[in-house]
């Protein structure tokens, strides 16, 4: 079981994807197969302050000779490494099509690590996202927003939008920086 994270000194708030980590890693464990090394951080300014999280398997918890890395970043989705007996070596990596949506059903990703860690392919779809999928990226969105100085949305991310509703953005040529008014369009 994983310990909360304690924040990042500096930044607004703890990491947004927190809550689907600890969704991901309960139900490997539940399945009787946790991961030996589990990371969550976010990704620095260059790569949009993106939430990433990473699973690790050793040999010792794989059928085979190595190791198997699951990778999820939240713009990219997941990804997958077969690993050497020396967890440095990569001998094969690659987008983890089975898995079609970023946020992803946790029971979905144990399915497709159970399969992995057996050293087999995942032959199934998973379409289904994660109860708490929306929340998060408007926790994300959120983190991105204050991160840069801009005022957090707030509740209304986590909103329905109906057909034809859009979004209005302001930004303040005389005040806001270049990076606050990307930020914000991002945010958008």
């Amino acid at each position: 079981m994983l310990l909360d994270p304690p924040g990042r000194p500096g930044w607004p708030q703890e990491l947004p994807h927190w809550p689907c980590v600890q969704a991901v890693d309960a139900a490997l464990l539940a399945r009787g197969i946790p991961p030996g090394l589990v990371r969550a951080n976010i990704n620095s300014i260059r790569w949009d302050l993106a939430g990433y999280m990473l699973l690790q398997w050793d040999s010792s918890r794989t059928h085979g000779h190595g190791g198997i890395r699951l990778n999820w970043e939240e713009h990219k989705g997941w990804s997958y490494a077969l690993l050497g007996l020396n967890p440095d070596d990569v001998l094969l990596s690659s987008v983890l099509i089975p898995i079609e949506t970023s946020y992803a059903d946790p029971e979905a990703i144990t399915d497709v690590a159970q399969e992995l860690v057996m050293r087999r392919l995942p032959q199934g779809r998973y379409r289904t996202e994660w109860p708490g999928a929306k929340r998060a990226r408007a926790a994300a969105s959120d983190f991105r927003r204050t991160a840069f100085g801009l005022a957090s949305v707030g509740s209304r991310m986590g909103e329905e939008t109906t057909e034809g509703e859009g979004v209005q953005l302001t930004i303040d040529t005389q005040r806001d920086t270049y990076e606050q008014a990307i930020a914000a369009v991002q945010a958008a």
